[in-house]
Parts: structure tokens; C-alpha cells; sequence
């Protein structure tokens, strides 16, 4: 396995400008993540707060957690160490996703342990790895499917379907044993038969042999792939936890005015400096769900009451702190509670985010000091592609560089295509199509004048049609180019679908099974052994050779 860091800013504008070492973006955060003392200052901070964190019942649910099949000694080491008193957490999270959904979810949790144990190294204390799992979600559509390569290597999507449309968090959708075995011998027949099929299949229907639901089977993928590093994982939804948060809940609920307005503020300024607001932001807005009747329901703030935005339930505030109270496991975060709820429970160090997480992280620097925190630091997740042998060939072949590969794909593969071409189509069609409209306009005009303007309109269509006429055999032309040079085209096609599917980085498309199934999965333990954050990564792209 070889790997190649290319400098690839990607498209983000906030996370760009993030990552440059002095910005005016800094503002809206607390601490540059590339500058060592942000550390060295953050667990300070963290220091000052100590009596605050409720180390030993935090320990206590993440043990019952991970009861019984999420059991690892490496696991047990690190909950004691997190039960110790100067003990930190670098956490990051994603919704559960099918087989772990796409691959950036793997290089999340990649970037979170290596990025504990540097600093652990540094500060020479316990900085322990989280991942925390979106179970309260119910926004099924993003998390039921897999992309994956089928035997042509065309990229294709393979949905799973619970057929139950509620909007519930998937915490509390159960997978059921059947459905499950015929939707992976269906992905089965989609793949490839390699060495490896046989392997994943086998893991994953006995992980789905009784009933489980959606988030645990996320969490038995993840614990196969990342238990012996100590990852430690908690749902936001499992009920213990729940009980934990009811304290900040009842917070949330009674600063949630000054919150959502600080956000507000935000907002504005982030749009005056031309960057786009990640979030869409309404102005009755509460940023909590309530779960009424198995469904997750969001909650806007209508004239001094707090109601579903379906508008079945409305609760006075009194009420809803009620709730919070007693039946906390009902009331849930969104994207800009959820950050301050995870500052609550948790002694951070830092958050590992993604651009898009980067984007909305923005926004949240004056609601954590509206709730009496600072925000930790918030560090870019790894960036990475993998590519086989065969398609790096290609790429060779081709004279193309990483470079090219992810700013200008397209435009290279033009430039191929014309440099083959006896002539340029262009300049051969364009004079034809010019001298056709320069003869036919007067024509149109002298006859509509003299005999009718009727003859007007038909002489416009009948240009149009001639005018087509040209373009298709313009078209064919191509495609006879094309044709000729069909072998090599689909050399280029072998590329793009191997990196850049559906034209998105493949971080962003392809699922882990994708590589299971042709290498196994010792690249990704390679991977892990592998020092990548060398504090040179701001604007790297790792490209794996597999």
C-alpha cells in the first residue's frame, strides 16, 4: 500500500479558509486546530471545569453500552482511563449508516484515534477515542442504501427498504433477520466474486441474527473494525444516556431564546463576509425534536408555547421542562443543540468534523459561551481516496497527476480526446452553421416581405431544422471519434468511477464493502498504523494505492 498526500483545498469555503493559517474565519472559533498550544490550552480550559464533568456515571453508561457484544479489553482499558480525573475525549460522530455508510464515516474514526493518541503523547495524560452515533435520526433516506461497484465497475446504489415510513430515529428500527440475508445475497450477486465475499457476508448476517436495530448493527460494524483501538461508542438515543442529558435539557429549554438568537447573529455575519449558511435557520426555530407516538417531531417556538411543527403537540414551558425531568429519552438535539450536549457530558479536547460539520460548527462559537462552555477545538477530518492498481495504471498511462485528477478530470480527458482528432469539429461545423443562417436570414426576410409573414415563421423553423441537422451529424462525427478510440474511453470511465463516482470524491459515495469484498480488510489496519497526522495536513488529500 502506497500513499500519496495531494494538496486538494476541496470546494468548502468556510473549511478552505479554516484551514489557512491566519483567516478572519478564526473568529468564529475558539482555537486554530494545526497550532500545538491550542491543545495545550484547550485541556487547560478543561482543567477549570473538572468538577462539572460527572466522570463516573459518564463511565458507567458507556460501560452498560457496550454490553455484551461491544466488549473489548481495549475497551475496558480506556473506560477506566476515562474514569480518571484528568482525562480527555477526542469525539466525532455520524448518522448510522448502512455497513457504516460511506467511507468518510471510516475516516472520521481513523482521524479520531490517531488523532487521541498524538495528543495523549503530548500532553502526557489520558485522551481518550468517541465515537458518537446519531441513533435519534430518522431521516431514513440518507442512511438505507450502499453505493458499490458492480463486476463492470459501474457505480450503483442497493437500498434497503424497512417498508415503515414513520419518521422514527433509528435507535428504535429493528432490522429483521430475513429482509436483511436477502438484501446482502443481493448485494452478493451485485459484486464481484473475490476472495473476501464469503468473509463479510458471514460477519454481517451474524451480526443481524436476531433482532437488532438499525443503530447497533452501525455500532457491531464499527466495533469489528476499530475495537482493538479502544474506540469507545454511544448512541445519543440509548435511554441511559438520556436519563444523563435531562439536566442540560432543562438548560437547553430555558437559555433556548438566547441560543437560537446568538445563532441568528451568527448567521448574519458569516452572509455579510460572503460565505453560505450551512443550516437552514427559521425564526421560530428550537433546535430539539420531540418523539410523540414513535415519530421524531421537530419543535418551533409559537406564542410562548412550544409546539410540533406538524402542530399535533404543543406544550406550555413548564411542561416541556416537565418532560425533560421525567422522560428525557422523548426530547432530542439537532445539528446545533447536539454540539453542546456532547460538551456537557464529555471532557473535549476536540471534535472531529467533516467540511460540512466545519460549515455549521461555525455558527455555534456564542451559543456554547451562552451556555457556559468554549468551544473545543474542531479538527478536519482525514481526506482520502483509494485506488487500485489498475486504475493508477490508467492514470500513468494517461500522463495524469492526483492534481488533475480532482480539479480538472473533465478537462483533460477533452484535451485527450481532441489532441487524437485529424482536425477540430468546431472549426469545421461552426463556419458551415454561420454560412447557412448568413444565406437563409435575408432569404426569410425578402420572402415574408414580399409575399407574406407567414412565410417568416416557417422560414425560422425551417433554419432551426437545418441547423439540427448539421449539430447531429456534428454528433456523429464525435461519436465515430469516439469509437475509435473506444477502448481508451473506457480506460478514462475506469478512472472516474474509481474516484470520482456520480462526479463526488469517493469518500462521499462508496461503502466499506466496496474494498472488503476485493481486499479484505488489512488496508484499513494498515491505515490506522500509519502516522497521518503530521501536522502538514491542511489542505492534503490522501490517495491510497491499494
Amino acid at each position: 500500500m502506497k500513499i500519496d498526500a495531494v494538496s486538494y483545498p476541496g470546494s468548502n469555503p468556510i473549511t478552505h479558509d479554516y484551514l489557512q493559517p491566519a483567516h478572519p474565519i478564526h473568529s468564529f472559533f475558539s482555537y486554530h486546530p494545526m497550532n500545538a498550544e491550542s491543545f495545550v490550552q484547550r485541556a487547560k480550559w478543561v482543567d477549570g471545569r473538572k468538577e462539572q464533568y460527572s466522570r463516573a456515571r459518564l463511565v458507567e453508561v458507556l460501560r452498560s453500552y457496550h454490553q455484551p457484544e461491544l466488549d473489548h479489553p481495549a475497551i475496558q482499558r480506556n473506560l477506566e482511563r476515562l474514569s480518571e480525573p484528568d482525562s480527555l475525549v477526542v469525539i466525532g460522530g455520524q448518522q448510522a449508516g448502512l455497513l457504516t455508510g460511506p467511507l468518510y464515516t471510516l475516516y472520521k474514526a481513523v482521524t479520531i484515534i490517531q488523532l487521541a493518541e498524538r495528543e495523549q503523547e503530548r500532553l502526557n495524560r489520558p485522551v481518550i477515542p468517541v465515537f458518537w452515533i446519531a441513533g435519534e435520526d430518522h431521516d431514513r433516506n440518507e442512511v438505507d442504501h450502499v453505493w458499490i461497484q458492480t463486476s463492470e465497475g459501474v457505480p450503483v446504489k442497493h437500498r434497503f427498504s424497512s417498508g415503515d415510513e414513520k419518521k422514527r430515529p433509528v435507535s428504535s428500527l429493528y432490522i429483521k433477520k430475513e429482509e436483511m440475508e436477502r438484501w446482502l445475497d443481493e448485494l452478493g450477486r451485485i459484486l464481484p466474486d473475490r476472495e473476501y465475499k464469503k468473509e463479510w457476508a458471514e460477519r454481517l448476517k451474524k451480526w443481524t441474527n436476531e433482532p437488532v436495530t438499525w443503530s447497533r448493527f452501525f455500532a457491531r460494524v464499527m466495533h469489528h473494525l476499530f475495537a482493538d483501538r479502544g474506540l469507545l461508542m454511544i448512541d445519543s438515543a440509548y435511554p441511559e444516556l438520556r436519563r444523563m442529558e435531562a439536566p442540560f435539557f432543562k438548560h437547553l429549554i430555558k437559555i433556548n431564546d438566547s441560543i437560537h438568537s446568538r445563532v441568528m447573529e451568527t448567521a448574519e455575519e458569516l452572509k455579510k463576509l460572503g460565505y453560505p449558511v450551512a443550516v437552514d435557520l427559521k425564526k421560530n426555530q428550537a433546535h430539539l425534536f420531540v418523539q410523540v407516538e414513535d415519530e421524531r417531531l421537530s419543535l418551533v417556538r409559537d406564542q410562548g408555547l412550544w409546539r410540533s411543527r406538524d402542530g399535533r403537540e404543543s406544550f406550555s414551558d413548564d411542561e416541556l421542562l416537565s418532560l425533560a425531568e421525567q422522560e428525557p429519552e422523548r426530547l432530542s438535539n439537532n445539528v446545533i443543540t447536539r454540539p453542546l450536549m456532547q460538551e456537557y457530558l464529555f471532557p473535549t479536547l476536540a471534535f472531529v468534523g467533516g467540511p460540512g460539520e466545519i460549515s455549521y460548527w461555525a455558527l455555534l462559537k456564542q451559543a456554547f459561551e451562552e451556555a457556559g462552555f468554549r468551544m473545543p477545538v474542531v479538527y478536519p477530518r482525514l481526506r482520502m481516496t483509494l485506488i487500485d492498481r489498475t486504475a493508477y495504471k490508467r492514470m500513468q498511462e494517461f500522463g495524469l497527476t492526483w492534481s488533475d485528477l480532482f480539479t480538472r478530470f473533465g478537462e483533460k480527458k477533452e484535451e485527450w480526446l481532441a489532441d487524437r482528432q485529424p482536425f477540430h469539429l468546431d472549426d469545421l461545423f461552426l463556419p458551415v452553421k454561420e454560412q447557412i443562417i448568413a444565406s437563409y436570414q435575408p432569404l426569410i426576410r425578402l420572402l415574408s416581405e414580399e409575399i407574406g409573414m407567414d412565410l417568416y415563421e416557417m422560414g425560422q423553423k425551417n433554419q432551426q431544422k437545418i441547423l439540427e441537422q448539421v449539430d447531429y451529424f456534428y454528433n456523429y462525427t464525435k461519436r465515430s471519434i469516439e469509437n475509435k478510440y473506444r477502448t481508451e474511453l473506457r480506460h478514462w470511465e475506469e478512472i472516474s468511477n474509481t474516484c470520482l463516482p456520480l462526479d463526488k470524491l469517493q469518500e462521499r459515495v462508496y461503502n466499506l464493502v466496496n474494498y472488503w469484498n476485493e481486499y479484505g480488510l488489512s488496508w484499513l489496519s494498515r491505515l490506522l498504523e500509519t502516522p497521518l497526522l503530521t501536522g502538514n495536513e491542511e489542505f492534503e488529500h490522501r490517495c491510497i494505492i491499494l
